[in-house]
């Protein structure tokens, strides 16, 4: 697949293209596999980040509170990329040159334009909230300067605006991103494209930061508790700091996955493994924000039916403070650091 212009030897006829021919022919048993393996984390991070987007928008206190803007903006990212994902990806699988026509068309790529315009907004959110938690923590003297809900939404939209213009360059010739879905793997075309520097120096400059961020916040988080008595507020400093340490060992290990695991082996299996990182980080996320965030989690139990609020209220130690923060300062890092 090294010109454009040349006929791809595709490994399908295209009369074994259909959905019959997807469930029945044993030829096609790799394919049922892969689709069925990819449908598990994708299945549960659209469910999980619908009902993550309607717990938010629906508390009051949340929806107004400018650290979750960055949430509610890595959520929608999420539901981008996991609805692209099955129109895009798992339909290019199942139907191939029947779906696409050809790897290099607009349908492919311009899919994949609209995935990188989350992907890359995602990328900023990440680093934006690393630095909101950074200010939080280290310095929330200035954290309400920085972080009011005008500055907030601004960074919130000027990520969205970033992330498109950091994509602008997969629309033209010199830079797409195909999907190559005899391989299932995507990669840049042309394949010495200098998008391909871009794409790194941006992730390794966003995660840089990122590092930089947390482990300031883990070691005020450390610094904090060794002066502190343990009790109920150790507990919930230690698992912020664990969620903001899973947080960035998500996004590291993908970034490291996608990057470097390539240029040590090559194999069908292991760019299926690569593609499903996306999918698994997507699912990841919305569950990261239920085991650490209490406030999401009781809203996502009244959500469910599970309990009523009253009965979720009841067993808060101060109803009119869900978070259970002692203090305004607290009660900030404690808001910003949750996700």
């Amino acid at each position: 697949m090294s010109d454009n212009s040349e006929e791809n030897a595709f490994e399908f006829p295209l009369e074994e293209l259909t959905i019959s021919s997807f469930f029945t022919l044993p030829e096609r048993a790799k394919d049922r596999l892969i689709v069925g393996l990819f449908l598990i984390p994708i299945i549960y991070g659209a469910i999980a980040n619908v009902i993550l987007f309607i717990a938010v928008l629906g508390n009051k206190s949340m929806r107004n509170t400018p650290s979750y803007f960055f949430l509610i903006e890595i959520t929608i990212c999420d539901l981008i990329l996991v609805f692209f994902s099955i129109v895009h990806q798992l339909a290019g699988v199942i139907f191939r040159q029947a779906y696409y026509g050809s790897v290099y068309s607009p349908l492919n790529y311009v899919q994949f334009f609209v995935t990188q315009c989350a992907w890359w907004t995602f990328v900023c959110t990440l680093t934006i909230t690393a630095f909101n938690r950074f200010v939080c923590i280290v310095f929330p003297q200035y954290y309400d300067m920085l972080f009011s809900r005008k500055s907030s939404l601004i960074f919130a939209f000027s990520t969205a605006a970033v992330g498109i213009a950091f994509s602008a360059p997969n629309l033209s010739p010199c830079c797409r991103l195909i999907w190559f879905f005899d391989d299932w793997v995507s990669s840049y075309y042309p394949f010495t494209t200098w998008y391909i520097q871009f794409d790194l120096a941006v992730n390794i400059t966003a995660s840089t930061i990122i590092i930089i961020c947390y482990a300031f916040v883990c070691w005020r988080v450390r610094q904090v508790q060794s002066k502190a008595r343990k009790g109920s507020k150790n507990r919930r400093e230690l698992r912020i700091c664990l969620q903001v340490g899973l947080m960035c060992g998500v996004y590291i290990f993908n970034f490291t996955t996608w990057n470097w695991i390539p240029y040590l082996a090559t194999s069908r299996w292991l760019n299926a493994f690569i593609a499903s990182t996306f999918y698994i980080q997507s699912a990841l996320h919305p569950t990261i924000a239920f085991l650490f965030n209490g406030q999401i989690r009781n809203e996502c139990i009244v959500l469910l039916g599970i309990k009523t609020r009253s009965q979720i209220s009841s067993g808060l130690v101060n109803p009119s403070n869900p978070s259970g923060t002692v203090n305004r300062t607290t009660n900030a890092t404690v808001v910003s650091a949750r996700q």
